[in-house]
């Protein structure tokens, strides 16, 4: 899918996304986690910081530059444009480690019952984050360019 033209992109992540709605929550989060698991890696595409400069859903499958801030971004819009983003209250979460100093762009749903981006291929809960880890940056889907 990735390596395909913008448009078709497009349509293929439109397909995949109307194929959750046929899902359960957890089904459809295990899929959106393996659908994702295999985008193009771009180191320092996107700044935490800056949420208001992040693309909307459809400029980030065009311009098709996902680090993993971007590709968290991707996994919550996802969410968001199916049927299950509702339920699921999805948002962005960055923690910093504060021993190894390493940054994790998680994307949480259901309050942190379900993360994704913490391990590959394997959904969390928030419960795993250990104290290790403190919170720098949190987004609420309120927040992101959904429109």
């Amino acid at each position: 899918m990735w390596k395909l033209i913008t448009s078709e992109r497009i349509s293929r992540w439109r397909d995949f996304r109307n194929s959750l709605n046929n899902m359960s929550a957890e089904q459809a989060l295990n899929a959106t986690m393996d659908f994702w698991q295999s985008c193009p890696f771009a180191p320092f595409y996107l700044d935490a910081s800056s949420p208001a400069e992040w693309p909307n859903p459809w400029e980030l499958i065009s311009e098709n530059y996902y680090c993993d801030l971007a590709k968290c971004l991707g996994i919550v819009y996802t969410v968001i444009l199916s049927k299950h983003g509702e339920d699921l209250n999805p948002e962005i979460r960055i923690y910093v480690n504060t021993k190894t100093r390493l940054t994790y762009h998680l994307a949480v749903f259901g309050q942190g019952k379900y993360v994704i981006n913490f391990a590959d291929g394997e959904i969390v809960n928030i419960e795993s984050i250990t104290k290790e880890f403190q919170l720098k940056y949190q987004y609420q889907k309120t927040e992101l360019k959904t429109e």
